[in-house]
């Protein structure tokens, strides 16, 4: 268990960046995968704290709560034995998207104006440059087609040396390790080691996407974002077991 948990926490820190390389390869218009899932809420002690969830909204939320542990629990199991069966991974993808649905309408009701305005800033830094790719970043920025053609560039530009850094590594041309039924599940050492290399080439992408923004629009995107978070602790915690 400890060897799935150490690749799913390696896997997962290279996916942010692999996923980022990815953000504007259609053009950049396209709706984009969002940031982080809105369990995160529920199960990480540090975006309650960032949020200033009270202990009066936890309790209100418990039995939201008590069925992401559940699962966290299931997913844990699913990849525990090894390499996992397809159909499972299927179903158990099903009832996480059911259960998404359901957890954003009790914390809906549950979090306040400012807590949610506080989480969707953290959302968007969680996206990197994807969230160049997301239908309300673009309409909210106006982000026009020449910035568009730009943006792809810059993506298209770190997509390369993200490639070239994976075969470095000797690891999968593609997907970023993210675990696959029937795959077998990459050195986690080699795991980190592209996470930790590859980082730097997602900042500097990032940094030359927001530089092809005007002044306003990259005022908006400062307020679109707030106050920078830690991001990686959304993905690390979540997956830590004691097992």
């Amino acid at each position: 268990m400890k060897m799935i948990a150490r690749w799913m926490l390696a896997a997962a820190l290279a996916v942010i960046v692999a996923d980022s390389a990815q953000a504007q390869r259609g053009g950049g218009g396209g709706r984009g995968q969002g940031g982080i899932s809105i369990g995160l809420v529920l199960t990480n002690k540090d975006l309650q704290d960032e949020l200033k969830v009270t202990d009066d909204q936890k309790g209100k939320l418990k039995e939201m709560t008590d069925k992401q542990t559940e699962m966290n629990k299931k997913r844990q199991e699913l990849f525990g034995g090894g390499q996992p069966d397809r159909t499972k991974m299927q179903e158990l993808q099903k009832e996480a998207t059911a259960l998404n649905e359901e957890i954003k309408k009790a914390t809906d009701g549950v979090l306040t104006a400012d807590q949610k305005k506080r989480y969707k800033q953290i959302e968007i830094q969680a996206m990197g440059t994807r969230a160049f790719a997301n239908a309300d970043v673009v309409s909210e920025l106006k982000i026009t087609d020449d910035q568009k053609t730009a943006m792809k560039e810059v993506t298209d530009g770190m997509a390369t040396e993200v490639a070239a850094l994976r075969k470095e590594l000797g690891l999968p041309a593609q997907g970023g390790g993210r675990p696959m039924a029937g795959d077998t599940p990459p050195d986690a050492e080699k795991m980190a080691e592209f996470a930790k290399k590859a980082k730097p080439l997602a900042d500097a992408a990032m940094e030359k996407t927001v530089k092809s923004l005007s002044a306003d629009q990259q005022k908006k995107w400062t307020q679109m974002i707030g106050v920078k978070f830690d991001t990686s602790k959304l993905t690390v915690r979540p997956m830590r077991t004691s097992n």
